[in-house]
């Protein structure tokens, strides 16, 4: 969960949407939710345990009282119900929050494109940590363990696809999710692909055009109107399963370019777009 500047392998989508659903439960002490989330005869330490109950302390889902020595839950039951419904509460929640580390790793991964595929999660954080110019030791500053963090909650949120530690860039989910929750599109008709953009930029800023993408680096390099690979593979799933439908009129005078794929029926150029549903 991107609340806090760096992530650490312990900190799983899954453990944090455990925690909740416990306390959402049972009122419980701290103690007795790490008795039966972190058995003593797993792990001693409860190192596990503490790192999820921070994150999500943090991330104020949960609170702890401690005159009564209670932990509350601080979000809806609703939204924590299963991981679809968490997955879109943690999205709306972390969004909120401009400057959080998390989201500006997310939008640099989506534009180095094909690259990714070939990088380990330390070439990651070196080239991150380059190209943000963070001092040694910086409390942003990333390492492999934190990207490996990173991977796990990027394609929980919906940014791509984990296949054998890497991150295919696919923001299918993350689209459906964004076009489920805001009406704000007309829906059944063919509109222009720019106006589409404009509420894309709006509604999720890490994503292209928004506003945490093109704050930075490397947002200018991409050419005018060009699609990151993870937008252009999401929109082409979402294109095959008719949740959306993609044109291009060759006569359009505003023509958008999707990172082109010589095996899809949308090859590149797109000019209009409709929302099914």
């Amino acid at each position: 969960m991107p609340f806090i500047p760096r992530l650490a392998n312990t900190m799983m989508p899954n453990r944090v949407l455990a925690l909740c659903q416990l306390v959402a439960y049972k009122s419980l002490s701290k103690q007795q939710l790490s008795d039966l989330l972190q058995p003593n005869h797993l792990n001693n330490a409860k190192s596990q345990f503490s790192d999820v109950f921070r994150l999500a302390k943090e991330g104020r889902l949960i609170e702890e009282d401690k005159t009564i020595d209670k932990v509350n839950l601080l979000v809806n039951k609703k939204d924590i119900e299963t991981p679809t419904t968490f997955r879109r509460l943690i999205s709306r929640l972390a969004l909120s929050k401009s400057d959080l580390m998390f989201y500006k790793f997310t939008s640099w991964y989506l534009m180095r494109g094909a690259k990714v595929f070939g990088e380990s999660s330390k070439k990651l954080a070196d080239e991150f940590n380059s190209e943000m110019q963070f001092e040694k030791d910086s409390p942003n500053e990333f390492n492999d363990t934190n990207i490996n963090a990173w991977k796990s909650w990027a394609s929980f949120l919906g940014y791509g696809f984990l296949n054998s530690g890497v991150v295919i860039p696919n923001t299918e989910i993350r689209l459906a999710d964004l076009l489920m929750e805001n009406k704000g599109l007309t829906r059944g008709q063919f509109i222009p692909f720019a106006e589409f953009m404009k509420w894309l930029s709006t509604t999720s800023r890490e994503l292209d055009g928004g506003e945490i993408f093109n704050n930075s680096k490397g947002a200018g390099e991409l050419p005018s109107q060009t699609l990151t690979l993870g937008l252009s593979s999401g929109l082409r799933a979402l294109h095959d399963h008719k949740i959306i439908e993609l044109h291009y009129q060759s006569d359009a005078l505003d023509t958008w370019f999707l990172t082109k794929c010589n095996t899809h029926e949308i090859v590149m150029e797109v000019s209009e777009i409709k929302i099914r549903r």
